[in-house]
Order: C-alpha cells, then structure tokens, then sequence
C-alpha cells in the first residue's frame, strides 16, 4: 500500500490485469465487510471506504485506469451492499466539484457518470449542467422546472386538517384500545386494522395517534414489545416520532415532571430500529463540546495534583490555610464519589438517556454512541457505571448460579433478567461469557469499584473457569485463559485501585491471579502500575493521594513506630500497592537503615500486596541504573541495600521468587555477574547457607566432621530459623526449572568474568565479581546438595563429560558440582555389596574395606573412561586418572576425623536433668550425644576404608618415567591440575590441598617426590600472588599455613623428621637401581637448609609483591602474610625485611589508598607482637661461613663495603654442606629456586676398582697449592681491570645516554646470559661412567598454573640470573678463558707429577670446578664494584651513599640471592649438561 494517506500507488494501475484489480478488490471488501454503513469513517478505523472510492474513480478520470477494464467492477460493487451505489455517486459528485471548468478534461468524468447506471442517485445529487452534460437528463429546463415543483410540494406545502370535523369519541375508543388488556388474542395486527378505522371513522389526526400511542408505551414499558410491534406497523417516519418526542423532552425539562418514562420510551424504541439515534440526538442537551470539555478539565486537575505533589516549596507555609484548602479539596472528592449524588446528572438529558439505554439492554446501540466521547467518559459518570453493572449482573446470573451457587441452607438474592428479546441473552457456559460479558467488563473499566458484588461474581466464575482451562476440562486456553487477561487488566485490577482498603476484595483478586504464572501476572502489575494509572483521571488523584500518605508515613517510621505505622502502610497498599510499594523501595536503596523497619511494617499486606512487591523489586533491577561506584571499583550502595532488603523480605513473607530468580538467571545469560549479590543474600537468609570464608578455624575443623557435627558447630545460623523459608527457596527453584540451570550459568560466567570486565573497570571490581561469582556459586551448590534429594540431583545434573565439553566448565566446578552423585553412587554399591554377603552384620572390617574396595573398582572405572578423553593424552603420561579422579572426589571428611571436636561439642551437651531443664530437653540432648558418638565412630571407619583404597591404589599413581621425561613432570602436572585449581576454590578445599600432599607423603607414594613438590609451592609464588582475587588469597594463604605446619613440624626437631621423613620415598635423592645398595636420602641438618631456602624465597617473593606498587599485588601480599603470620615470617632477619617494606607501604599508602594502608597497619601490630618469639638465622640452620668481600679503590685507598665483615675463613655453601654430608642432594637458591634429584645406577666393577681415597695430608698440600694460584690469577686480573678502567674512564660519557636504554633492555640480556650458560654448561661431563635419570623442576613454581603463567615476555620473568649486560658478557668470557690458561699453565710448572692417578684428577677437576664458579662470582663483583666508582665519579654520590648504608635487612637478602645464584650456576650447568646428553 501506498504512503501518505493513499491507499493505492501508480504500480496499482499499471499491473491491473497482474495484481492491481485483485489488490483494489480486496481493500474494497475489507472495508465492507460487517459493516451496515460502509461510507462513514469510524475513530477506530485506518482505511476510508469513500477514500479508496475516490482513489478508483480519480484513476480513471485522469486516464491512469482505463474505463472499459474498470466498469465491470463498478458493476460488481453495488451488488456487494445496498448502499455501495450512493457511495459511487458521492465521489463523482465531489469529481464533478475538483473538475468543474476545466473543458475537455471533464469527458472521462461525464463519461464515467453515463456507465454508472443508477440515474435515480445520479439525478438527486448531480448539477443539472454535469447530467445534461453525461445525457442522464435530456431536457435541462423541463427537469430543473419539474424539480422546483416537487421540492415545493415537499418542504413548503402543509397539510391542513380540519379540527371541527374530528370527533372525542373516536379518541376515546382509540385509547380504550391502546390501553386494553394484551391477552393472546390480542396483536399488534389486529390493533392497527383498528387504529385505521378509527382514523378513517373519525377523521382522527394521524400525528395524534401515533402521539396516543408513545403516550401508552410510556405508560406500559414492560408491554414494550406490542408497542414496538404496533409502531413497526404505523406509517410514520424516524424524524416524526423524534420530533414528537423531543417537544415532550423540552415540555419536562422546565417542569419537575419525572421524565424517565419518556427516555424509556426513546430507549427501547432505539433499540427496536423504530427510532433512529441520530434523529432523536440532537434534540438532546448539552452539546457533546460541552461534556467533553468538562471531561478534559477534570483530567487537566487530577495530572495538576500529581504534580504539585513532586513540587517542593521553599516559601513560608501558613498552616491554618493549607488546612482549610486540604478540608475543601477533600469536600469537592467526597461530593465527587458520593454514590447518591446524581444533581450534576439531573439536567444532562444525554447521561438519561444512556442510563435508559442500559436499562432496556440496547448495549449495541450504547457502545455506538460512547463512540462520540474520551474512553471511559460515560461510564465515568456514576448513573451510567451502575446501569451497566446491573446489564451485567442480569447476563451472568445463571452461570453464577450454576457453577458458584451458594448452599441451600443459605438464601442469597438473585437477579431479576431483563425482559427483552433484544437485550445480551443470559451466559450459560464459559464462552458465552467471553462472548457477552467480557466486553461490558472492558467498557466498565476502573468504575466496576461502583459494584463490589459484581467484582465477587466475575472473580468465582473466573477462578472456576480457570481451574477447569489448567486441568483440561471446559473453557479453552487458548480463549478464556487470555481473554481474561484483558479483564484484569482493563477493568478489575483498575477498579480495585479504585476502592477504599478492600483486603476482601484483593484477597479475592489473588485467588485468581495465583492462578497464573508470574510472567503474566508481573506483565499486568507493570501496566496497572505504570500505564492504567496515568489514563483516568479518577485513578490520577487517588495515586497522588495515596503517595501523598507514603511520604508522611515514611518520614516517621522507626523502630518503636513499626506496630501504627505498619497498619498503616496495609491500608494504602490494599487498593493500589504498586506505586506505594515503588516509593518505599526507593526510600529503602537511599537509606540503608530502614531496611529492618520496613519489613516489620510489611506483616499486614495481603497476598496480592507481596506480589506486587516482587514485582517492584524486578522492576527497579531492570532499570539501566549505574551499578558501579567510586570509579568503577565497587557496587552501588543501592544495589547493596536493595540486596539485603530482598533477602529479609524473601525469608520473614511468602512472596514468588520466581520472577527474581528468572531475572539473575537473565543477567548471567547476558554475561552479568554483579546482581548475582540479590541470589547471595536470598541463599544466605532464606536457605541458611553461608559463604565459608567467614567461618573460623574452629568452624572449618568442624566442617570436616559428619553431618551432624556440621549443622552443630560449623555455621552460625540455626536451622529451625530458616526451615519453612529454606523449603520455599527449594519448591520454587524445582517448579521453575532454575537450580541446576543457575549453577551452570554461575560456572560459566565464573570462567569469563576475567575477560568480560577488565575491559573498563578497575582489577579491584573484577577481582570482587569473581570473588562474588565464586562464593555465590558454593553457597548456592551447597544448598542444593542439602535440600535436594540425589535422585532430584541425578535426573537434573549432566553427566561429568558433558560438563566438561558441551558446557565448557573447568575440572574444578564440575568436580564440585557432581561430587554428591559420586559419594551417593560409592555409598550405594558398598550397601549393595554388604547386603549380597549372608553374614551382613557378622563382617569384620578387613571384610569391610574390601567390599569398598570393590565398589570403589565397580563405581569409579566408568567415570575415569568418561573424563580420560577431555585431557591431552600427555596429560596420563605423568599421572594415572585414577589419581586424578582419587583426588577431586575425597574431601577432608574422607582423610581425617576432627575428634577434638567431636570431643568439645560432646563436652558442651549437659545431659544431667535440672530444676531448669525439661524432660524433653534432656532427652534431646541424650539423643543428641548419642547421635555424634554414633557419627564419630562411623566417620572413622569411613576413614579406615579410605586409607584402605589409597594404599591399594597408591602404586599406580605415578608411572616411573623413562630418561626422555623428567622426573618433575609429574608433580608439575599434579600441580597444575590438581592442586593450584583447588587450593583456591573454597577454604575448606585450601586446607583439603595440603593434607592431601602430606597423605601423599605419608602413604610413601611410589615415583612422588615430597620435596620436589614443596619446593615447587615455595620457590616463586610472585605470579601466584599478583592473579589472586582477595578471597583467593586468603584461601592461598591457609594452603600457605597448612603447607608451612607440615614442613615446620617435620623441622623442629630431628626426631620428627626422622619418624616421617628420614626414610620416606619423598626424600629420596638418589635411586639405586640396584637392589643390594639403598637409596640415597635427605638428612636432617640438609632439611634445614632446604626450608630455610624457602622462607627466604618466601620472603623475597613477598617482598617484590610490597615493592611493585600495585593495588592487587601489595593487597595480595598483605593477606597472605596475615594468613600466614603463625608459620611465617619465622626468622628475625625475614622479619626485619618484611616489617621495613610493610613501613614504607604504610607511609606511601596513608591518605592515598587507605584500605592498604588498614591492612599494613594491621599487620604491622601484629608481626610486632611476635617478634619476640622469633629465632634468629643460627637457630634456624647451620649458617656457612661468608667469603670476604672484595676491596675496592677509593681515591686511592682501599676500603670494604659498608655493613659488610671480612673473614679470613674459606667461603663454605649451602651445597657444599649438603656435599659434605654425601647425600648426593644439591639445593641452589637461586631465582629459579631449583631442586635436583639425582636418580643413578652405578657400575659395581667401577666400585670395585675405585682406588682410595687421598691422605688427608695430600688434600692439605693439594689445597694450598690451588690457593697460591688463585691470590697469583686476582693479582693479574687486578692489574687487568686497572687498564680497563682507564679504557672506560673515555667512554664513560658516550655510556651515560645510553644508560635508560641498557637498563630498559637489561632482562632481554639477562634472558639470553641464562641461556648462554645452560649452552656452555651442556658441554661438560662427558665422561662419567654412571647413568642417571634426572629430574628438574623448573624455574617457576607459578608456571604449573594456566591461571598463574606470567606473559611472555614480563620483566619479572627474566629475573633469574643477575648477569651484566652484552659488553660485561664479552669481557667475562675472556676473563675465563684467560684464567683457565693461566691455571693450567702453573699447575703444570708446579707439580706435573700430579695428576698421576685418574681417581685424584677426577676429584681435582671438582675442587678446580667449584673453585672456578667462586672465582667467576667474585670478579662479577669487582666488576659491579668499578662500574659503582665509575658511577660516584660522574655525580651519582647520592645513589653511593644510600649503596652503602643500607640496613641489615637488605645486605641479609641480597648476601643470600648472591650465595644462591653461585651455587646454582654450578649445580645446574651439570644436570642440564646431563639432561641434554641423555635427551
């Protein structure tokens, strides 16, 4: 169709053959259909029958159509409705008009005319010119003449009677007749024959009689319809009978004569088709302008009070005349509703008559003409509203009947119907309802408040009906079920608004509304709320005043006001809840302290009020309100308040959560974690399922115990508080599908959070969202696994695969999820297996654990098939799956029994009877004791039976690797996809994590190295603290203090270690193949060294976290220290390290970022509280003797370093300790923080040829000889570095610029100097006869995570040696090469006679080895020395000066990374050389 107001486009002419004809045809027939006057335009239609006429007709004028193809179906038109040919005729006459004048272009139109055929139509309308013109008329003056004469004779031409000549007797007999008896007998066909008689008899006056006739018909209207019968039959016409009427109409409206009687009388003879409205209409006062302009100013006043009431005035108020404007306004409403009030009425003859027409049942004939006025105008007014509440309750009285009649002990009142054939036949099923009264409702609107009864009857038969649709019985859903709907809407909910505190009715209202799910029902409170409020004028003023009250309740509710203001608030909110309930939420996000008043006052709202409420709620979390707050680095305080308020209100009142539900489970689905704080606090309160990172270390022990020990000592709430409101959570989450679905979307988005927030946030939000994504999901899976029974659980869950691919949730989550199934399916196979054996009560326990064994077998081979395809197979090289399933599946109620809590909570319970003590109560507290002695010693069984398993599985862990793959492999894939995940996930899992390595420990598991293990954890955690959200570090921080329990037990005292680590696989450090030789351990001394390497790694991973300045890594480190804080630091020069840095954040974090700024000063008091229970660095470990450092040249004199001790003393290492006890064991401390186990077979005929050892005396000589060469190779080296320094003294001012440059690149160098060492050291020992298989762990313990990999390319990745840069690299090597000739050369000239048994040289190559590496450190340091001078020379004394004062702290961890750094250049360059040759 065309635009503009056109129906048809220039394509609809031209395709008319194709699709134009059919295109017009169909328009035509549209706007004909059902319509008994097609010409007129209705207010509710688009399309103008008269515009699509003129549309055809003009196309064929002006040549577009051509008239021969158009005729046909002209034709055809008038034979589709009687009136179709004036219709034609109108718009050639409005043609005739457009074209009047314009010569030859009036042909098509004359000839057009011509074809029309309808010269009757044509003649009336036409000019007299256009139908000479088309030859209608053949001779214009003869018919212009005829016209003038018939149009006289008409109009001006009165008839003239003869009043002498009638007679009285004729009048009488005709009112004896009009006003007899109707018996049977007695029709309107006999009467009439009678009536002309007289008429002829008499000579009687036809106006007179018909006059006669309404006169008895208004005198009988129940014996309306002979009357109407009888005036059907009388020859008059509509304008006569209209004419008659109206002066009777205008003879009462200046008397006090009751003239109901006559618009009775108009009424039924309307609804006969006797009169027409038209004619009778404008007999009628006021004009329709006039009552349509009162209608618009009562709407201008009530939108004037509702905004007065959103004005603040900030002048002076008298009191006393507010008070007396307020009486007056109140009076006018009071006037207004007043129910008897009709005097406005009285003197609109309109309002009678639609009364009337109501009364007589022409409901056709009353919506025809409430066409003419606003919606809602007529039934505004109060006669009309109760004329069609009583039409109504005429119509639905024998279905009410029938399907809610009351009981026959109880009279009720019924309906009388309306007598008339013509009036909305009575309903007597359903769809007749739909059909007939569902429209009067619609039409009825807000005003059905007028009728209470009526709203009672429409609400029974309603729900009646609604039961029948919901079970399947009579009453279709696809008709009554949503037609109804349109009730609701339009008129019942409306009108309820409209009452005055009604709770019966609202209660009633909700007895049908219940009956639809709460998608359709907040769709009608959103409506009711916002939309159908701001339509009528009367529900404007009540809004306002209803809200007007609000706000004076609000401002005085407290705790002590809740009881009156509580009443209070019940009866605004009985008629019209939802913009009430809308202001109190807002009150309640402003103010977050009304939160526990506002719900107390919620006690006296109906059902429907805390529906609405529900809806409130969703409606204001649906709005696109700002969520983040202080720059975007937290929540809104509406958002929290709001979540609290939900909570509260969800437990303490029965409202649906559906709708809330359904809308997080949309926020996820959109990829939005943060209202997920609403499903936290509504799991919290109603579910009595907390979070259990709040919970103490008390608490989290008790949580290990069994059920009952959990609900006793593990949570702070009591179950009986939340019992009923914990079952409605579960029956809503079951009935709207929403449990399992809400815990899968939370895993996903939990996987994405990351990535979708880091994009405008700050880290400190996304670390929150993730924290609350995570916590909410533990809460909201434990809850379920308490309140769901398993099978629920089972046919709700996907299997574990599927959780693992189709919806992509980490290992970690979906362990979690299915865990109850797996525990259910295990418990279940082991009952079923000890119910096979006949002797089931008779079985010991080793019978016992084998059948658990076998159900384990049974149970657990399918799932290890299921989750075996969804990991890389290189993955299984290291591990089996059954250790992987082993581990996710326990839980620390599976590895130990908290009997001291057992035994503390058996301690508490009182079960002596006293004065004060019940007798059930001391019968609850002996059954209670009972229960958990019965819980304890069933718990350790359980345990036994465990332990039973893992040693039966523990030999097939962890596979004996080939020389191909190291050893650390397998403990970097446990790490990485065991440990790190679930160290993280819960508190309870971060202690889980570390008694399961010390279980490993303990089982001897076969292949598993403990201190490789640990060593991983402890040697770098830098990467692991910077990605910590803040809850992740406290659950890292108990992993931490676990972890340190274990290692510092075993550290206390040499008898510990002895009894669980001495000879445990763990603590191997050389495997013998040979059978007849034992492997080689760790000792107890060598322990010490190893842990005291990881405080310090520790320490310095820490320190760098406090030293970067970022928010995340500063706050990480913090936490984790005050996690850790009973285990670490344990040593004061650690101590003092850490308290100097935690200083410095306290001073550059106050009044800048103060919540770090809290967390340092916090811990601060508290490192100073147990600093006096410290140890120092002796007592901690052997400490080695330090090498003396080197002198340096100042202005010509020599001088130490300041803070520095010079010993005469050989430097002795940590690994030359380690060597010295020959346990074959190498600990390097360095930034890789690496520990080696050697794996070797040695060749017993090379043992048996070994020559002895060399007399000690030899050594001595051996030793000196090599010191004399060293002091001769450092004084050449000296007189070197003299002529270099000279050298670089002329380059020093083209190095300067440079200097930011090379500093900026210094870890691209010190990346390629690591990599250059490992290629110089993979030439070296070549000759050795043994063969090992060796294993490394590699240089950063965070890189076993996916999670905690440090990007390619950090600056803090390259930080694992300190090495100079590409020039000082170069000198270096020359350097050595130049020093290996030298000591070549004296060793030759000195003693050639030396190296004469290959035993000895073997040894000597050793010493000369290590020797090499401590000289190869201590010119690295003259060098650092020099560049230092260089430096102090060029201006930099500042930098100098602070060099040389720094405290004991700094020289403690740098002394240590030096002597960490050249142990482990020595000890690595050998295994990697080794490595490489065997790979």
């Amino acid at each position: 169709m065309a635009g503009g107001g056109r129906l048809f486009t220039s394509e609809t002419w031209k395709n008319w053959d194709k699709s134009g004809k059919a295109e017009v045809v169909q328009t035509l027939k549209q706007l004909v259909k059902d319509d008994d006057n097609p010409g007129l335009s209705t207010s509710d239609r688009v399309k103008d029958l008269s515009r699509a006429l003129y549309e055809l007709l003009s196309a064929i004028v002006k040549g577009q159509l051509r008239r021969d193809y158009a005729r046909p179906l002209l034709t055809e038109m008038v034979n589709w409705h009687g009136d179709m040919a004036s219709q034609l005729v109108e718009v050639a006459a409005v043609l005739d008009l457009e074209t009047s004048g314009q010569g030859r272009s009036r042909e098509p139109l004359l000839a057009l005319v011509k074809s029309l055929d309808a010269d009757r139509l044509l003649k009336e309308r036409l000019e007299i010119e256009t139908l000479g013109d088309a030859g209608v008329v053949k001779h214009k003056k003869n018919f212009h003449t005829k016209q003038i004469k018939v149009k006289t004779k008409l109009f001006y031409k009165q008839q003239k009677f003869n009043l002498l000549r009638e007679e009285a007797e004729g009048y009488a007999k005709l009112v004896t007749e009009l006003n007899q008896d109707i018996t049977p007998r007695v029709t309107p066909d006999s009467i009439i024959q009678v009536i002309r008689s007289l008429i002829g008899g008499f000579n009687l006056d036809p106006n007179r009689v018909l006059d006669l006739i309404l006169e008895s018909l208004e005198s009988r209207p129940h014996l309306h319809q002979f009357y109407t019968g009888l005036l059907s039959r009388y020859p008059c016409e509509s304008a006569t009978i209209s004419e008659i009427l109206g002066f009777k109409l205008r003879h009462c409206t200046g008397t006090e004569r009751d003239a109901s009687g006559i618009y009775t009388t108009i009424a039924l003879l309307i609804q006969a088709d006797i009169l027409q409205l038209n004619d009778i209409y404008v007999w009628l006062s006021p004009d329709d302008s006039v009552m349509i302009e009162d209608y618009q100013q009562e709407e201008q006043e009530a939108k004037e009070l509702a905004r007065k009431l959103h004005v603040i005035s900030t002048k002076d108020k008298d009191k006393e005349k507010e008070k007396e404007k307020e009486k007056e306004e109140e009076e006018k409403e009071r006037e207004r509703d007043d129910p008897n009030n009709w005097s406005k009425y009285g003197s609109n003859q309109k309002i009678q008559l639609f009364v009337a027409l109501l009364k007589v049942g022409a409901w056709d004939h009353f919506v025809e003409v409430s066409r003419r006025f606003p919606d809602n105008y007529l039934v505004s007014c109060m006669p009309v509203s109760q004329a069609l509440c009583r039409l109504i309750h005429a119509t639905i009285e024998p279905l009410y009947r029938k399907l809610c009649g009351l009981p026959d002990r109880v009279s009720g009142r019924t309906v009388g119907l309306v007598d008339n054939p013509l009036a909305p036949a009575p309903v007597h099923t359903i769809p007749e309802l739909s059909h007939s009264v569902f429209p009067m409702l619609i039409a009825l609107g807000p005003y059905l408040h007028h009728d209470p009864a009526l709203m009672y009857k429409v609400l029974r038969v309603a729900r009646h009906a609604l039961k029948l649709a919901r079970s399947g019985g009579e009453g279709s859903r696809s008709s009554f079920y949503y037609e109804f709907l349109d009730v609701l809407d339009e008129a019942l909910l409306p009108a309820l608004s409209m009452m005055d505190a009604n709770p019966c009715t609202a209660q009633e209202l909700w007895q049908v509304l219940k009956l639809y799910p709460y998608q359709h029902r907040y769709k009608l409170y959103g409506r009711w709320k916002n939309e159908t409020c701001q339509q009528h004028p009367g529900l404007l003023r009540v809004r306002s005043h209803l809200l007007k009250k609000a706000k004076f309740i609000m401002m005085r509710i407290t705790k002590e006001t809740i009881k009156p203001v509580s009443r209070s608030i019940g009866k605004l909110t009985h008629n019209l809840p939802g913009p009430v309930l809308h202001y109190i939420l807002v009150q309640v996000q402003l103010y977050d302290n009304l939160i526990g008043p506002v719900v107390d006052s919620f006690k006296y709202l109906t059902p429907l009020s805390y529906d609405v409420l529900g809806y409130c709620i969703v409606e204001i979390l649906s709005d696109n309100k700002d969520r983040i707050a202080n720059d975007a680095m937290g929540i809104c305080p509406w958002l929290q308040s709001l979540s609290s308020f939900c909570g509260t209100v969800y437990k303490k009142y029965t409202i649906d959560l559906g709708g809330i539900l359904q809308f997080v489970a949309n926020q996820l689905k959109a990829e939005k974690s943060i209202d997920l704080l609403i499903l936290r606090d509504i799991v919290q309160k109603m579910g009595g399922t907390d979070t259990l990172e709040d919970l103490t270390a008390e608490q989290l022990d008790a949580m290990c115990g069994g059920e009952l020990l959990r609900r006793e000592a593990g949570q702070y709430q009591q179950e009986r508080n939340t019992k009923r409101s914990s079952v409605r959570l579960k029956e809503a989450l079951l009935e709207h599908h929403l449990g399992i679905p809400l815990l899968l979307l939370m895993a996903q988005q939990r996987s994405s959070v990351v990535y979708n927030q880091t994009e405008s946030p700050h880290l400190k939000l996304v670390g929150k969202l993730y924290d609350q994504c995570q916590d909410t999901m533990v809460q909201f899976g434990s809850y379920l696994s308490q309140v769901i029974t398993i099978q629920e659980l089972n046919e709700r869950l996907p299997p574990i695969g599927t959780l693992l691919s189709e919806y992509h949730i980490n290992a970690d989550v979906a362990f979690f999820l299915a865990r109850p199934l797996f525990v259910h399916m295990l418990n279940s196979k082991y009952d079923e297996l000890r119910r096979q054996d006949k002797g089931e009560k008779k079985l010991t326990l080793e019978q016992k654990k084998q059948r658990y064994l076998e159900a384990c077998q049974e149970v657990f081979t399918p799932i290890v098939s299921s989750i075996r395809p969804h990991f890389s197979i290189k993955v299984w090289e290291d591990m089996d799956p059954s250790f992987f399933l082993t581990f996710w599946t326990l839980t620390m109620s599976d590895l130990e029994v908290p009997e001291h809590v057992y035994q503390k909570e058996l301690k508490k319970i009182d079960t002596n009877p006293s004065a004060t003590k019940r007798k059930k109560e001391t019968e609850r507290l002996v059954a209670l004791k009972e229960k958990l002695q019965e819980e304890e010693r069933r718990q350790k069984e359980h345990v036994d039976r465990v332990y039973a398993r893992l040693q039966q599985e523990k030999d097939r862990w962890f596979m004996l690797r080939g020389a191909r793959s190291p050893k650390t492999d397998t403990v970097t894939a446990f790490l990485q996809l065991c440990l790190f995940p679930r160290c993280t996930f819960t508190a309870l899992d971060s202690i889980y994590c570390a008694k399961f390595v010390k279980m490993l420990h303990s089982l001897k598991t076969p292949n598993f190295s403990t201190l490789i293990c640990y060593d991983r954890m402890f040697c770098d955690i830098t990467y692991t603290v910077a990605s910590c959200t803040e809850q992740e570090a406290h659950r890292y921080a108990r992993f931490l203090l676990g972890t340190l329990d274990t290692v510092m037990a075993w550290h206390a005292s040499p008898a510990n270690y002895e009894r669980e680590c001495a000879s445990f696989p763990g603590f191997v450090t050389k495997y013998r193949v040979s059978r007849q030789e034992a492997n080689d351990y760790v000792d107890y001394e060598n322990y010490r060294h190893v842990v005291h390497k990881w405080h310090y790694k520790i320490t310095k991973a820490l320190v760098t976290c406090l030293e970067s300045g970022d928010y995340i890594q500063i706050r990480n480190a913090i936490l984790i220290l005050q996690g850790v804080i009973q285990r670490f630091p344990a040593i004061t020069n650690l101590a003092a390290v850490i308290e100097k840095r935690i200083e410095k954040v306290k001073s550059n974090e106050r009044n800048r970022r103060n919540d770090l700024y809290v967390l340092a000063n916090s811990y601060s008091g508290r490192l100073k509280a147990i600093k006096p229970s410290l140890m120092p660095e002796t007592d901690f470990h052997i400490v080695p003797k330090r090498p003396p450092p080197p002198t340096r040249t100042v202005n010509g004199t020599a001088e130490s370093p300041a803070g520095t001790t010079t010993t005469a003393a050989e430097p002795k290492t940590p690994n030359d300790v380690t060597e010295s006890k020959s346990t074959k064991m190498e600990v390097s401390g360095a930034a890789n923080g690496e520990v080696e186990v050697k794996e070797e077979k040695e060749d017993k005929d090379s043992k048996r040829t070994e020559s002895p050892s060399k007399p000690i005396k030899e050594k001595r000589d051996a030793s000196d000889k090599k010191s004399n060469d060293i002091a001769e190779v450092k004084k050449d080296e000296k007189d070197k570095d003299k002529d270099e320094k000279k050298k670089e003294k002329k380059d020093e001012r083209e190095e300067k610029p440079k200097k930011k440059s090379k500093e900026s690149k210094r870890s691209r160098y010190e990346e390629e100097d690591y990599g250059e060492e490992e290629r110089h050291g993979g030439s070296g020992g070549a000759g050795e006869k043994e063969r090992e298989r060796e294993g490394s762990v590699a240089s950063n313990a965070s890189s076993t995570s996916a999670k905690m990999d440090p990007p390619e390319g950090s600056p803090r990745g390259t930080k694992r040696r300190k090495t100079e840069h590409s020039k000082g690299r170069g000198n270096k090597e020359k350097d050595e090469a130049w020093r290996r000739d030298k000591l070549k050369e004296r060793s030759k000239s000195r003693d050639p006679d030396d190296q004469t048994s290959p035993k000895e040289t073997k040894k000597e190559k050793k010493e000369k080895k290590r020797e090499r590496s401590q000289e190869d450190g201590e010119s690295e340091g003259k060098r650092k020395k020099g560049a230092e001078d260089r430096l102090k020379s060029n201006g930099r004394q500042e930098d100098d000066h602070k060099h040389r004062h720094r405290d004991e702290g700094e020289e403690y961890l740098e002394r240590h990374d030096r002597e960490y750094e050249k142990h482990t250049s020595s000890s690595t360059t050998t295994s990697s050389s080794r490595h490489k040759r065997k790979n």
